[in-house]
């Protein structure tokens, strides 16, 4: 091999693994934002509290501060109602040597329980982020949040008109119960179902109810 092809050679792997440690970098900071949603949605302390840097900051508009200080206050206002459900989109990551900076659409719903059913918070907008990476270890150093939308839906408790059926899906849970937390384990959830002759009767027995006379 001659020198030119041999200098070309190690050029095109320095690029490669360029390549190849940005695409990394980009596949964990876009985990660290899944974890996050997944820590909120279950309550779980430590999980949060391992997306943001001990020093990180949060500006979540109702609260603004230490990031760690943030998981310790938001956690237990979460527990205070019955769900809530975070999804992202539209994640956009630029990286800077060991910092990037990325934003993300979120989603979120926060279901709060009364006598007649559930009211729903619906609510979009961004995740404004500055991550640092630390040790390898990519995690949030700043997060800033903006609102875009917001809707309050009064809605019936479905699952109540479901939990007699043998039919009934998997009800989202917190802590040990969650089946999310089955993983390879849940090979082992088969139950034996027959299929339901009207899916949605239920529905239609509901709508018809709510009609005004």
């Amino acid at each position: 091999m001659t020198d030119t092809n041999q200098g070309a050679l190690e050029q095109r792997i320095e690029t490669l693994e360029k390549e190849l440690t940005e695409i990394k970098d980009r596949e964990a900071i876009r985990e660290v934002i899944h974890r996050y949603c997944h820590a909120v949605d279950r309550c779980d302390l430590e999980e949060l509290k391992g997306c943001y840097h001990a020093d990180g900051y949060d500006d979540h508009g109702f609260f603004a501060g230490n990031a760690h200080e943030f998981a310790d206050y938001v956690i237990p206002v979460l527990e205070q109602i019955d769900s809530s459900c975070h999804s992202i989109s539209n994640t956009r990551i630029k990286i800077k040597g060991n910092q990037a900076a990325c934003g993300s659409y979120w989603s979120v719903i926060h279901r709060l329980r009364h006598e007649a059913g559930f009211a729903d918070f619906w609510h979009q907008g961004r995740y404004l982020d500055v991550f640092e990476k630390r040790g390898g270890e990519w995690k949030i150093l700043h997060r800033v949040i903006v609102g875009d939308f917001d809707r309050w839906i009064e809605t019936i408790d479905l699952r109540a008109q479901m939990e007699d059926s043998p039919n009934a899906t998997l009800a989202g849970c917190r802590g040990d119960k969650d089946p999310g937390n089955l993983w390879f384990d849940l090979t082992q959830h088969r139950p034996d179902r027959t299929a339901m002759e009207d899916l949605w009767g239920v529905f239609h027995a509901l709508s018809d109810a709510t009609r005004p006379n």
